[in-house]
């Protein structure tokens, strides 16, 4: 009997959003011949398959954790395995326990832009940062394939860690959903964001763009996510005076999208946020911050989208102006982009994923 392929996969903080709905769809398409355990600190839902082991470890950090995991990769049977890890934080560790000591097979992948490493919330945070990229630019050579979710991000990581970085779009665009009703010059707006509410995401930055507006009563703003800022974002919204809801954990999204006239992207920095393509792939205008890394691939260098300057709330009012007087050219943008989502299908992205899994075997 053929014995099957251990895929060990390590995230530590699984959650809802882009990522774990990527990381999920590529381990769901590996066929009955891979045996998936899958490492994390808390439980990863929507993962029941007979061939997926969800494995909880218990520690305090994932620096810990890997003590744990290196003895139970070191002391399986398999005689092929193959460990997958995901972001900065978990690749450089992985490296070191799972290749360096081990001489395991190793395929890292990240989800955010390099920009990650200018942002900190304190002293402690700053220097953590500073070890974690210091880490990325010396150890990434010793991983056996390296890939990230946008092209933009696999250059610049490339050309840090001097070493090839293979790309994977998330492999999240479906179908192009239809809509009856789109917006009329002077109607009230009805605006969407579904994103965690933390730091990275900038929802104060959309929040003081739509009260420069002064289109605040003319304005309905929706906000769809979870995360350590959702107060922050209340108390801001209340002194703004908007009319806004903020919904937390909700799993379907779409109704949200078919309800929507807009969708504004305030992101300090991403790797390829999922939400984007899905709004583009219902047919709403976009208008962006010029994030890295994806905003150039997915609006194809502003031909698909309107775009602002990281948290310049001035320019981004300034759109809302033009939108709310004369939405067409949003519309004529919007239509280029929805042409260009199958980059960013699931069957392409994942038979990609699965192809680079072989080269391991």
């Amino acid at each position: 009997m053929k014995k099957k392929i251990k895929i060990f996969v390590f995230n530590p903080y699984p959650a809802i959003g882009g990522v774990d709905t990527s990381l999920k769809r590529f381990l769901l398409s590996l066929g009955k011949n891979y045996e998936i355990e899958y490492f994390s600190l808390r439980k990863a839902e929507n993962l029941k398959r007979s061939n997926i082991k969800n494995t909880i470890i218990n520690s305090n950090s994932t620096l810990m954790s890997f003590f744990k995991i290196y003895k139970i990769y070191k002391n399986s049977a398999n005689e092929k395995k193959i460990f997958f890890s995901i972001q900065y934080f978990v690749n450089i560790w992985s490296i070191i326990f799972i290749k360096l000591l081990l001489k395991g097979k190793l395929f890292i992948y990240d989800v955010n832009h390099l920009d990650e490493f200018k942002y900190s919330n304190n002293s402690f945070d700053y220097l953590k940062k500073k070890l974690i990229k210091f880490l990325v630019k010396k150890l990434y050579k010793y991983a056996d394939i390296a890939a990230s979710n946008s092209k933009e991000l696999s250059s610049d990581l490339s050309k840090y860690t001097n070493r090839k970085i293979n790309t994977i779009y998330n492999p999240c665009f479906k179908k192009i959903e239809k809509r009856k009703n789109f917006y009329k010059a002077k109607d009230r707006i009805k605006i969407l964001n579904i994103s965690r509410f933390e730091k990275q995401k900038d929802h104060l930055t959309l929040i003081k763009a739509i009260k420069h507006s002064r289109l605040e009563k003319k304005i309905d703003l929706t906000l769809v996510g979870y995360g350590n800022e959702i107060k922050k974002i209340r108390d801001e919204i209340v002194i703004s005076k908007i009319n806004s809801k903020i919904l937390t954990n909700k799993k379907k999204l779409d109704k949200f999208y078919k309800n929507s006239n807009l969708y504004v992207c305030s992101s300090l920095y991403e790797g390829l946020p999922t939400t984007v393509i899905e709004a583009a792939s219902h047919c709403l205008p976009i208008i962006s911050s010029n994030f890295k890394s994806g905003s150039k691939e997915i609006f194809n260098n502003g031909k698909g989208g309107y775009i602002f300057k990281v948290s310049d709330y001035k320019s981004l009012s300034k759109h809302l102006v033009r939108f709310y007087n004369n939405p067409k050219p949003f519309f004529k943008k919007e239509s280029f982009c929805r042409k260009k989502l199958y980059r960013f299908s699931i069957r392409t992205n994942i038979r990609l994923f699965s192809n680079m899994i072989s080269k391991l075997v």
